[in-house]
């Protein structure tokens, strides 16, 4: 499927006139909505337990190497949800890790082969069929299915989390400032693929299209088609519209398949694309575009560390004290954490996120202390 601009969106305006996507909330009215949204969802679980609908579950989506760093974190971060309330699925690319979570609330999936950035989708899509057959015949339209990664940490509490995707109609895609979309020639002007972070939130009418979509072959050729990596990468050879394009079959594939491509850009103009359950749209067409959607798990690129418009990444590290920034990482792999202070983790707790990556396993307190009591304590109490 491709969006055609011409026929979509006849409407080509000014930069100025564009409104800008993203999430606008603060902390203060992401908690206060969390809070009052607990009885609603109460009601709404209890309303589909009479008419014989299980609750709205989450599925947590593990991509793993050889570890799911802090497990004794995503413990208690479980140990406070019911259980049919949530699934949490682990797709280990190495046996030790099958090992690693043996006899927790974790379960591991059958591997089957990736490879780092040309396929990482496969994995993806092995726990999405796996959680798709999770107790066959019982579903819920409210389902989400959360992709993590294995050096992520929760920045809210289970009930919290629980209660902002339940409560979400669509998908989450936190999309890349727009120079960082993949681009070819096409008929009318450009053909654009949409790039956004791995860690993706989908419903469950997109997980179904997904899992179909994959196993029938759908874009198995994406890489090749938009000739991905095909130029030396440097950070100023990157633009928008360029041609030159760089980026990993997991960073494009499920926004490409679920709402196709765009076709008919013209980079010298803008547009506004209504895209059907994508949260906080319509997706900014424009060589100015920002981040855009959804953004639920923190990552730190420093190159779009600072930019322009609605920018929760540079909102939480501003509000980190000096022991608490992350290492800013590079071209190829973000920032991580092996250190921070009782403070930062304040900070994540307070911030507009429900994932934090990249920590190290048991990175230090910079305060002293036990870094998992610590990160307990403050991240998931009520």
């Amino acid at each position: 499927m491709v969006l055609l601009l011409g026929f979509l969106l006849p409407l080509l305006i000014d930069g100025a006139l564009l409104r800008r996507g993203g999430v606008n909330k603060n902390s203060t009215s992401m908690t206060i909505m969390s809070n009052s949204s607990a009885s609603t969802i109460h009601k709404m679980n209890e309303t589909q337990r009479m008419n014989g609908t299980r609750p709205a579950r989450i599925y947590f989506l593990f991509m793993a190497v050889d570890k799911v760093s802090n497990l004794k974190v995503w413990t208690n971060f479980f140990s406070q949800a019911p259980p049919s309330q949530y699934r949490a699925l682990v797709h280990c690319k190495l046996p030790q890790c099958n090992a690693f979570i043996a006899g927790t609330v974790m379960q591991a999936v059958p591997t089957v082969p990736s490879y780092y950035c040309t396929d990482l989708v496969s994995p993806m899509n092995q726990l999405l069929a796996q959680a798709l057959n999770d107790e066959p015949g019982s579903t819920n339209p409210n389902d989400k299915f959360v992709y993590i990664s294995d050096s992520s940490l929760p920045a809210k509490p289970f009930s919290q989390i629980y209660s902002t995707l339940a409560m979400r109609p669509g998908s989450d895609f936190c999309a890349f400032p727009s120079n960082e979309w993949a681009d070819i020639p096409g008929i009318g002007g450009l053909e654009m693929a949409v790039k956004v972070h791995q860690w993706i939130t989908l419903n469950r009418e997109h997980a179904e299209r997904a899992s179909v979509m994959w196993a029938s072959g759908k874009l198995h050729n994406f890489m090749s088609k938009f000739q991905m990596n095909m130029n030396s990468y440097v950070w100023s050879n990157n633009s928008y519209g360029d041609s030159r394009n760089f980026g990993c079959l997991d960073e494009f594939w499920h926004m490409a398949a679920l709402y196709g491509t765009l076709s008919h850009v013209q980079a010298s103009k803008d547009a506004l694309v209504s895209l059907p359950q994508f949260t906080n749209g319509p997706l900014r067409v424009s060589k100015a575009a920002g981040w855009q959607g959804q953004c639920d798990t923190f990552v730190m690129w420093a190159k779009y560390l600072h930019t322009e418009g609605n920018n929760p990444f540079e909102k939480l590290h501003s509000s980190l004290d000096p022991a608490s920034v992350p290492h800013g990482g590079n071209s190829q792999r973000p920032g991580w954490w092996d250190t921070i202070s009782s403070y930062g983790i304040r900070a994540l707790r307070n911030s507009d996120f429900l994932f934090i990556r990249k920590f190290i396993d048991n990175p230090r307190l910079a305060d002293g202390g036990d870094f998992i009591a610590e990160y307990s304590r403050i991240v998931l109490m009520m």
